[in-house]
């Protein structure tokens, strides 16, 4: 079987959330040549996925007014990570173009990621506190306002013990803590109600995994639940990674360059891992309340947009027939290529030539 597998995130690609029906799902990357592509799946009711040069997509499909400027607003800010694309997706439904509803769940989300912000600000605040010996009842903890009198107090106290401790000032350990919440604010903590995006996505990507195992409609349920078991406990490793280094509180601010560092990659590679998930989850929820749409319909369209891990970020070879594979999962190809045969589609490469020749013009 030919290789399916991408090789890194980047040749998968980042999803982009158009609200054109044809580009629903479709995944935006860097080509060979530098130039930004889009990968449509089942484009003009087809079952192939094709590969378009990014610039000729308003000219490919009639684009609704919020999905012009959001493909205005990533090819100006050149947006081709899932942090950096989700939030060019924000400013443009911000706008009112794509409706209230848009404007309402961006601003809920802005919301949310700040409240999740200020809530890991405080939970490192009062590790700090606790491993510097200030307080280490974890019950009064859990109960303190560090906005109070007493709670500034305990934070002055716990970071200039932090700062004697590892020779620097009180107010360097302060900003340390501070941008170290702002980067892990997509995870949070593993306490209810205190869990970041991405670390919540994990939760319901083991609920979805659940499920479909529960189904049991054969194969192409099976090869789902792989899929899903691979991602959860690459993610689940990194969660787990990040969450041992920030146990440590005291020697990661110690160790600031090194283990920052590393708290990014971690972090962009988490939200790499899970870029996709969250539309196969909602597609999967909704099973229950949209009739018009049957489970094994469903199952059939997510095997299509499912986000497959890439060969750098695993060993581990998911064990697929070939045959239902090339069937119902999508694959890397090269622009205009059928999916299904590896052969160059005439009518849609001699579309776009006259596309980019008219453009060229």
């Amino acid at each position: 079987m030919h290789d399916t597998v991408p090789s890194t995130f980047e040749e998968r690609g980042t999803t982009i959330p158009f609200t054109t029906p044809e580009l629903a799902y479709c995944r935006l990357r860097r080509g060979s040549r530098g130039a930004l592509e889009v990968l449509v799946n089942g484009f003009s009711g087809g079952r192939c996925t094709y590969v378009f040069p990014w610039a000729s997509i308003p000219q490919v499909v009639r684009l609704s007014l919020h999905d012009k400027a959001l493909h205005a607003e990533i090819s100006y800010s050149d947006a081709t990570t899932p942090d950096k694309i989700r939030m060019a997706a924000y400013r443009v439904a911000r706008t009112g173009l794509g409706g209230p509803e848009l404007i309402e769940q961006a601003n809920k989300a802005l919301e949310r990621e700040a409240t999740e912000k200020l809530a890991s600000g405080f939970f490192l605040m009062l590790r700090v506190i606790e491993a510097t010996g200030v307080n280490t009842d974890r019950a009064a903890l859990a109960l303190i306002n560090i906005h109070s009198p007493e709670g500034r107090t305990m934070v002055k106290q716990a970071f200039r013990r932090l700062g004697d401790h590892i020779a620097t000032t009180p107010e360097a350990c302060h900003q340390r803590i501070l941008e170290l919440s702002d980067i892990i604010q997509p995870i949070g903590f593993e306490i209810e109600g205190q869990r970041g995006r991405l670390r919540q996505l994990l939760h319901r990507l083991s609920h979805f995994r659940d499920e479909v195992i529960r189904t049991d409609s054969g194969g192409t349920t099976r090869t789902l639940a792989e899929v899903a078991q691979l991602t959860m406990r690459i993610g689940n490793s990194i969660l787990s990674e990040i969450d041992r280094d920030i146990g440590n509180i005291i020697r990661f601010v110690a160790e600031w360059d090194v283990r920052v560092t590393s708290a990014r990659q971690s972090m962009e590679r988490l939200s790499w891992l899970l870029d996709g998930w969250g539309q196969v989850c909602d597609l999967w929820d909704g099973t229950d309340g949209d009739k018009t749409l049957g489970r094994h319909q469903r199952i059939t369209e997510i095997m299509r947009i499912i986000p497959v891990v890439p060969r750098s970020e695993s060993q581990t070879r998911i064990h697929v027939e070939p045959a239902d594979f090339q069937r119902r999962q999508n694959r890397i190809v090269q622009q205009n290529e059928d999916w299904r045969t590896g052969q160059v589609d005439s009518e849609m490469s001699a579309r776009l030539g006259k596309l980019q020749a008219r453009n060229q013009t």
